[in-house]
């Protein structure tokens, strides 16, 4: 019998592993077990063992890592169980009820128990030995309805006894099913078309087009870091941010009203396959739900792709789902805050659009387009390490100007009065701030009382290596963003 001190774990592995073919299944449990050792890393805890037992695995760890463990994605179910070696029936059925006694105590009960291996026993033996000698202990046995269950699995000479457990998310082993790359604006609809197709086995990495303010962006890198924090284990997901503003403006110019949101949805598909060859992705994913907005019809779907020619499978794990639906799911994977906060920006025309276009009309839209200036963004991309990174750090470095203040940055006070309405705990008067003393790892935000000064000093601090911002509008935006503090309150 092996000391009880550490924390013993039953993983049930999703049935689609299991009857995968004798050649195949190594690769899917191999995936699993690389998972499960990171969520394990990345909860502080450390594994000391991890052991394929037929179709389970038992894991043992220095921590409590049930809830990590059990957003792995290709594992049904994780329990918490105490393990025995036991010598024969009798024996095991002692070992049950002296470890079940408390549990059934005065209560109605229940033994299930599944076995597997040789033995001179079968379950219904085990279940009758140990109820016969927990019975005392309890109200009586109900098979039917009962108020406890014991729940034993009897593998090989091991047995294991679950105290507790949490469903897991099924699917399949995050890795088994190559790389896709997510259209990411960070709102309700592309958090869960990441995470479906993550739970078929999909490394997800996140393409964010930076389209309008950059609170957008910096929001929307704060949900793909919860996102890749909670469920994206066994590698290291990664942001790529590409800068479309001079690509929208291209398309303000140059597109009539009615096309510009199709030709928009048109080249995002463009640069997001172009860089899907560039980097060896094998899928491109969308959150698009079929007539949900203007550019996800079926016609505009249609000619969006004829025209394109995207190279890569372009999958829509969200087409025939309702708002309802999406909204109900981030919630319950702790999205929905996070997502709420992101403004969707690619609205460039709201109203009177094309719905159901065709291939030639949209062809000579975007022929108008200079494509240099999709190529030219591309090259300027910003690529970091979800779990690594900062919000502020996918922000182009060419913006100094910003009109909103990070959650974590330090506010300078550069006005001529203090006159109060930043939403901020804590503010700095410029006359008092010793810059030996600010952190260069932190974001800097300057305010003043029109944005001009606070953009000269927010530019003399990025000289000497400070990540700062100036505070666009000055006095006239900490109004604006007091106001929607004092709203969201």
């Amino acid at each position: 019998m092996r000391c009880q001190h550490l924390p013993d774990y039953l993983v049930t592995v999703s049935g689609e592993s299991i009857l995968k073919s004798s050649r195949t299944r190594p690769k899917f449990f191999n995936a699993l077990i690389r998972n499960i050792s990171d969520a394990v890393s990345r909860a502080g805890g450390k594994v000391v063992n991890i052991s394929v037992v037929e179709a389970k695995i038992h894991l043992v760890t220095d921590a409590n890592v049930i809830n990590a463990v059990s957003r792995v994605f290709g594992i049904y179910r994780v329990g918490r169980v105490l393990v025995y070696e036991f010598r024969d029936l009798s024996d095991l059925a002692r070992w049950i009820a002296e470890n079940s006694k408390e549990v059934v105590m005065g209560r109605r009960f229940a033994v299930r128990v599944k076995r597997s291996g040789v033995h001179s026993f079968t379950s219904i033996d085990v279940a009758r030995e140990a109820g016969a000698l927990l019975k005392p202990f309890s109200s009586g046995v109900d098979l039917d309805n009962p108020e406890v269950v014991v729940e034993v699995e009897v593998r090989g000479s091991k047995a294991f006894l679950y105290r507790d457990s949490v469903k897991g998310p099924g699917g399949l082993p995050t890795g088994v099913e190559g790389r896709a790359l997510t259209l990411f604006s960070g709102g309700f609809d592309s958090p869960i078309a990441a995470w479906y197709t993550a739970r078929r086995g999909v490394e997800i990495d996140f393409l964010h087009f930076i389209l309008g303010p950059l609170e957008s962006t910096y929001n929307a890198f704060t949900v793909a870091k919860k996102l890749s924090l909670d469920w994206l284990y066994g590698y290291k997901p990664k942001f790529i941010a590409i800068d479309f503003r001079d690509v929208v403006k291209e398309i303000v110019e140059k597109v009539d009203w009615s096309y510009r949101q199709v030709v928009l949805r048109a080249l995002m598909y463009l640069a997001a396959s172009k860089i899907a060859e560039e980097l060896g992705y094998d899928a491109i994913v969308t959150g698009e739900s079929l007539g949900q907005a203007s550019s996800q019809t079926l016609k505009n779907i249609a000619a969006i792709e004829s025209c394109v020619k995207v190279s890569k499978p372009i999958l829509r794990p969200l087409i025939s789902f309702d708002k309802e639906e999406i909204i109900d799911l981030s919630r319950r994977l702790g999205l929905y805050e996070l997502s709420s906060k992101v403004v969707e920006a690619c609205a460039i025309a709201p109203s009177k659009v094309v719905t159901a276009t065709t291939v030639d009309a949209l062809s000579k839209r975007l022929e108008s387009i200079d494509m240099r200036i999709v190529e030219e963004a591309l090259k300027k991309r910003i690529v970091v390490s979800v779990l690594d990174a900062r919000p502020e750090d996918v922000i182009p470095e060419t913006d100094i100007e910003i009109d909103f203040i990070p959650s974590n940055a330090i506010v300078i006070d550069a006005r001529k009065e203090d006159t109060g309405g930043l939403p901020v705990e804590s503010v700095i008067p410029l006359s008092k701030v010793d810059f030996n003393n600010i952190p260069q790892d932190r974001p800097v935000v300057i305010v003043c009382d029109t944005g001009s000064l606070s953009y000269v000093i927010a530019k003399e601090l990025r000289e000497k290596g400070f990540k700062a911002y100036s505070l666009r509008g000055g006095a006239k935006t900490c109004k604006t963003l007091a106001e929607k503090s004092r709203a969201t309150q």
